[in-house]
């Protein structure tokens, strides 16, 4: 069956409306760029392959990061992440720098190109300015992957950023995307979005999802136990070991606080929830929220405004990591190993 996303195939994805492409670049200015990874077959051969990797990154506007920094803030909804940048955006709410996705041990080779690109574009960095924070975010994709051959260099983060545009936004096996695993069967990377009517104005909200998390037995499509329902009729020829771990990006047009986008980000979990994710312990989870208006605004939506903009959170938080699903495909990795896709024709036969 064609790969296509959650809401196409007729599943109710929630009450609020989603954007033009369903994606993260539905919010004006966001461009998302990926570099995906793949060469060879058969046995690991360290250092060599096979390679089932890449590299996603997330510019929140097409202007300099540095220069022109976001306000932010990210909930770590379980710490066994590896990634860098987050204390800083804890301390300040800032974000002065573009986000990278990528896997577990190319987050330095990653953050490498990042500080070359940036410091490329700011020659003031280290003598009069002061240094950025760099923001790389990561999933283990040593299922699939020849992760010890750090394949991702700072050549392709530099290329992701170069490669980063409007939507429509490439879903599934793309990017970081490329050799992860989700809820034992294929995942990668998923996106929607939300049009928030607010005080007279539409705002938009959307999500990114690089999914790497869960057992079989834990995955729930519109409330219903899928997973369990595939278990028991043995549609899986193999079941892939998922080393964990998820990535939630989401940005907004909406004039808020680092609090306030905080606040946000903290409601990421409930939508983790609806999809039967349980956050098992060494997956490392986080939600980095941002809002691109700029720091220039005549003031943040009061906190009594923010009630759909959560609804928006947890709708687009769990429509991202069933789009990760939906899109990807079937993939064989290093030593054989095989990562099916979600029978889509069976799933929905069995939700009515």
């Amino acid at each position: 069956m064609e790969r296509r996303s959650a809401r196409s195939c007729g599943l109710w994805m929630g009450e609020l409306a989603p954007g033009l492409h369903n994606d993260i670049t539905d919010v004006p200015g966001v461009l998302v760029g990926h570099v995906s990874l793949i060469k060879g077959y058969g046995p690991l051969i360290p250092g060599v392959g096979p390679v089932r990797t890449g590299i996603t990154a997330i510019r929140p506007h097409p202007g300099n990061m540095y220069r022109e920094p976001c306000r932010a803030g990210i909930h770590v909804i379980n710490g066994f992440g590896k990634s860098l940048g987050v204390p800083y955006i804890q301390e300040t709410g800032l974000l002065n720098s573009p986000i990278f996705l990528t896997n577990t041990l190319s987050v330095y080779d990653a953050a490498q190109g990042m500080l070359t690109y940036l410091l490329q574009e700011n020659p003031e960095i280290g003598h009069d300015a002061r240094t950025p924070n760099l923001v790389v975010f990561e999933c283990d994709d040593s299922y699939l992957n020849d992760i010890r051959g750090r394949h991702v260099k700072p050549w392709d983060g530099i290329l992701a950023l170069n490669r980063a545009a409007a939507g429509p936004l490439a879903q599934g096996c793309v990017g970081a995307g490329v050799g992860m695993c989700l809820f034992q069967l294929k995942g990668g990377i998923g996106s929607a979005s939300r049009i928030v009517p607010s005080q007279g104005k539409d705002y938009r909200v959307g999500m990114l999802a690089l999914t790497n998390f869960g057992h079989l037995e834990d995955m729930l499509i519109n409330g219903v136990p899928i997973g369990l329902m595939m278990k028991r009729a043995n549609l899986q020829e193999m079941l892939c070991q998922v080393p964990g771990s998820l990535i939630l990006v989401g940005m907004t047009d909406a004039p808020l606080s680092c609090r306030q986008l905080h606040m946000l980000a903290a409601r990421a979990p409930m939508g983790l929830g609806r999809t039967g994710g349980i956050s098992r312990m060494g997956s490392g989870e986080f939600c980095l929220m941002v809002s691109n208006t700029g720091l220039e605004f005549e003031a943040p939506l009061s906190d009594w405004e923010l009630d759909p903009l959560f609804k928006a959170v947890v709708e687009i938080t769990a429509e991202s990591i069933w789009n990760s699903l939906f899109y990807a495909t079937s993939m064989v990795g290093r030593d054989g190993y095989l990562c099916q896709a979600l029978p889509i024709a069976e799933v929905l036969s069995w939700m009515g």
